[in-house]
């Protein structure tokens, strides 16, 4: 009883990050998430909750959601039913809401395609880890704002462009053909505020990048653009909240 009370008395306008990343898990991405929206000049706070003490009830009280990404992966669902089970609630979440939106990272865009009945896809060589790749985006939204920009990418997953699923429930704005598979890399939901990307945002800092491979001033854009997409992202839950 104590813990609805306490989720009654969320900010009016306070993000949910869902955590979906093992307890103990080596990773920064959820501080730097955290550090954005701090900086952020929106008025929102960040509420931070781990996967496992998700209930879908308590997000009601929040004016977006974000869906972090993940040392796990969804493909393992498909033979791992316990591993599915432990996110039953954000599986919920994703299904049934209607006017809340949701930032789906990485992992995030593998249970929102799941959700959807579109098949995940692991690739059979060893995943992205810390690559940059450019991206060219079909047509400019609220969430981002560049036709062509690079991304950092960390993923072993992938949504196939050709998912019958896929193309009924959601618009493809952005593919990328990478270690010779197509990865959807940006799609938003056609009826509901779902917007899922591939790529990681909330990019490391810029140590994690190996040194001489990449030009700073890359690094760098990376870094900009991916946190102008999270704040776009907060822009748009306040103005949705407000208007």
């Amino acid at each position: 009883m104590e813990e609805s009370n306490v989720e009654k008395d969320v900010d009016e306008n306070q993000i949910l990050l869902i955590d979906n990343y093992s307890y103990g898990f080596p990773t920064d991405r959820i501080k730097r998430i955290e550090t954005i929206v701090n900086d952020c000049m929106a008025d929102v706070t960040l509420k931070i909750i781990h996967y496992s003490q998700f209930n879908y009830e308590s997000a009601k009280n929040y004016i977006g959601i974000v869906l972090s990404g993940s040392d796990l992966n969804v493909s393992s669902f498909y033979y791992h039913n316990k591993l599915k089970k432990r996110f039953e609630e954000e599986l919920k979440l994703i299904r049934c809401i209607e006017q809340t939106p949701i930032l789906a990272i990485c992992f995030g865009i593998h249970l929102v395609a799941y959700t959807y009945g579109a098949q995940v896809c692991r690739m059979r060589i060893p995943g992205l880890v810390g690559d940059i790749i450019f991206l060219v985006i079909k047509e400019t939204d609220v969430l981002i704002t560049h036709l062509n920009f690079p991304v950092d990418l960390h993923h072993r997953d992938f949504v196939s462009p050709n998912d019958c699923e896929v193309q009924k429930n959601f618009d493809i704005k952005s593919i990328s053909r990478t270690k010779g598979y197509r990865i959807v890399q940006y799609m938003s939901h056609k009826s509901k505020p779902i917007y899922s990307i591939q790529f990681h945002p909330e990019t490391h800092n810029p140590l994690y990048f190996h040194s001489g491979l990449f030009d700073e001033r890359i690094i760098n854009k990376v870094r900009i653009i991916g946190k102008e997409i999270i704040e776009n992202f907060l822009w748009m839950c306040l103005y949705k909240r407000n208007y």
